[in-house]
C-alpha cells in the first residue's frame, strides 16, 4: 500500500494523465453516455453519469446528451433537487448531538489540521466542530471545490432537473435523502476519521484544484475506468472500506435495481446519475450489463 507521500505523488501522476488525455480526446470521442437496450436491441433509456460540483464550461452539455433529454419521456436522478424535504434532513442529521463537539471524536493530531483548513477555507472552526464528520468532510470539499473555481450551483443534476421542469418532464429519484444519509455516515467511526483525514490532506496539498480539473477531464472525455480510480484511490485504505462499500458499493447494486425497474417497452427514460458510479466491478455498467441490457457508449458530435 502506497504511504501518504506516494498516494500524493500518484494522484498528482493520475490528474495530470486525465487532463492531458482528455485535452486530447475533447473534441471527438465517448460521451459520459449510454443508451441501454434490451436483449431484442429496443432502446429503454439513456444513462448519463454527472458531476455533482462543476463550473461554467460544462454548459452547454454535448448535443447528444441534449438530443437524448429532449426525446426522453421522463427524467431520473439520485435524488430531486427540490425536494423541500432535502435540505431539512440534511441540515437535522448533520448535528452532532447537543454538547458535542467535533474536535472530540477526533484524534489529537487531527484537531489542529482541522482548524487551519478551516480558517484557510474561511469557515469558522465553531460550525465545524457542530457538524458530524461526514458532514464537515462534505463542506471542506464544497468550499474547496468553490475556491478552485467549481460549484454546487454548476452541478449537472441541477441542470438536468430545471431542463426536466421547464419542459414539464416528469422527475422521479432512484433513492431519499434518509438512505443518502446513511451511507455518508456509514462505515464506522475509524472509516468516519479516514475520510475526513484525506479531505484534510487535500486542502493542505493544495490537491483540491487539480483533483476537481482532472475530474472534470476525465469527465468530458468519457472516462469510466479514470474516473473510478480518481473516486476510489484515496479511499483504498482499509479504514474507509467499510464506508466506500456503503457508499458505492451497496448504493450500485439498489440503483441498477431501481433503474432496471423504470425500463419499460415503450417508455424511453433519461437516467442520471454521478458518474462515480458507473465503473469497475459492481458498477453500474457491469450490474446493468448482468440483467441482459446491452449498453452502448455514445460519442460526441464534431463540432
Amino acid at each position: 500500500m502506497l504511504n501518504k507521500g506516494g498516494k500524493r505523488a500518484w494522484r498528482g501522476l493520475l490528474m495530470a494523465a486525465a487532463l492531458l488525455w482528455a485535452s486530447a480526446a475533447a473534441a471527438k470521442g465517448p460521451l459520459y453516455l449510454w443508451e441501454l437496450s434490451d436483449a431484442r436491441g429496443e432502446l429503454r433509456a439513456w444513462l448519463y453519469g454527472t458531476i455533482h460540483v462543476c463550473d461554467a464550461a460544462c454548459f452547454p452539455l454535448p448535443a447528444n446528451v441534449q438530443k437524448a433529454l429532449a426525446a426522453a419521456d421522463s427524467l431520473a436522478l439520485e435524488l430531486d433537487p427540490a425536494d423541500p424535504l432535502l435540505a431539512r434532513r440534511l441540515g437535522e442529521a448533520a448535528l452532532l448531538p447537543a454538547g458535542q463537539q467535533l474536535d472530540a471524536l477526533l484524534p489529537p493530531a487531527l484537531r489542529p489540521r482541522l482548524a487551519a483548513v478551516a480558517a484557510r477555507l474561511g469557515l469558522p472552526g465553531e460550525v465545524l466542530q457542530r457538524l458530524q464528520p461526514w458532514m464537515a468532510g462534505t463542506l471542506l470539499t464544497v468550499k474547496a471545490a468553490q475556491q478552485a473555481g467549481f460549484g454546487t450551483e454548476h452541478g449537472v443534476d441541477l441542470w438536468l432537473a430545471r431542463a426536466a421542469r421547464a419542459r414539464g418532464l416528469p422527475l422521479a429519484a432512484l433513492e431519499n435523502v434518509d438512505r443518502q444519509i446513511r451511507a455518508l455516515a456509514a462505515g464506522g467511526a475509524a472509516a468516519q476519521r479516514a475520510s475526513l483525514a484525506e479531505v484534510i490532506g487535500l486542502i493542505e496539498d493544495d490537491a483540491a484544484p487539480t483533483y476537481f480539473a482532472g475530474l472534470l477531464a476525465a469527465w468530458r472525455a468519457g472516462q469510466v475506468e479514470q474516473i473510478d480510480r480518481l473516486v476510489r484511490e484515496d479511499a483504498a485504505s482499509p479504514e474507509m472500506a467499510p464506508l466506500l462499500a456503503e457508499l458505492l458499493d451497496a448504493r450500485n447494486h439498489e440503483m441498477a435495481e431501481a433503474i432496471a425497474a423504470r425500463l419499460q417497452p415503450g417508455r424511453r427514460a433519461f437516467i442520471a446519475v454521478g458518474a462515480g458510479h458507473f465503473g469497475g466491478a459492481g458498477g453500474l455498467l457491469e450490474l446493468l450489463a448482468s440483467r441482459g441490457f446491452r449498453l452502448r457508449q455514445v460519442e460526441a458530435e464534431h463540432d
